[in-house]
């Protein structure tokens, strides 16, 4: 409410933004252990499916982290029919996930950018940034706990490295798959794919 009030002095705004992203980063991290824990002892990650459209989802949650980094920039872009039967929390996760990534690993002057594309029977998110491309020696190991992409020691104390295994749980969850492409001349990008419907 802070951030978004009009009239704040920028040193109000400013502390307001740096509280937020402590609040949300906050957040994440227990609901990470939480569904961590979940994951390895309770048999996956449970989904609740409802009639959603991602590109929709995807929006709000670029609005919300863009209010948070006001400094940055979100490209979106939408192609084809995106909708399909997902549980909206969880995929709110992913894309949370995954924008928050892109924005923590790249350059403050550089776009992330967040494409929704929509085919017959799947629906694509891919995520991109122009960061320092991943060491391939660590793309295998992307997705498994407590692992990073990039070993930056500024960033080490606000993550546990659980929020592309999670990601990798959520989307299997749904049948789907991620995946990630690095390299210095094209930048990173994360793909999902999600089938609209749960197969029978």
């Amino acid at each position: 409410m802070l951030v978004r009030q009009e009239g704040l002095d920028e040193k109000s705004t400013n502390t307001a933004r740096r509280i937020l992203s402590s609040a949300e980063r906050a957040t994440r991290m227990i609901r990470d252990l939480l569904d961590f824990t979940q994951a390895r002892l309770g048999g996956g990650i449970p989904v609740e499916r409802k009639r959603l459209d991602l590109y929709f989802h995807a929006a709000q949650v670029a609005e919300e982290l863009e209010s948070i980094h006001s400094e940055r920039s979100i490209q979106l872009s939408r192609d084809g029919n995106t909708e399909g039967d997902w549980d909206p929390g969880r995929v709110e996760q992913v894309v949370g996930n995954l924008v928050a990534n892109a924005l923590a690993y790249s350059p403050p002057g550089t776009k992330v950018s967040v494409r929704v594309r929509g085919e017959e029977h799947w629906v694509f998110l891919e995520v991109h940034n122009w960061g320092e491309p991943i060491p391939p020696e660590r793309l295998p190991r992307l997705f498994q706990p407590f692992s990073r992409g990039l070993g930056k020691p500024e960033l080490q104390s606000r993550s546990i490295g659980l929020g592309l295994y999670i990601v990798d749980n959520v989307v299997r969850a749904h049948g789907g798959q991620v995946e990630a492409t690095s390299s210095k001349e094209a930048g990173t990008t994360f793909r999902v794919r999600l089938a609209r419907q749960p197969h029978r």
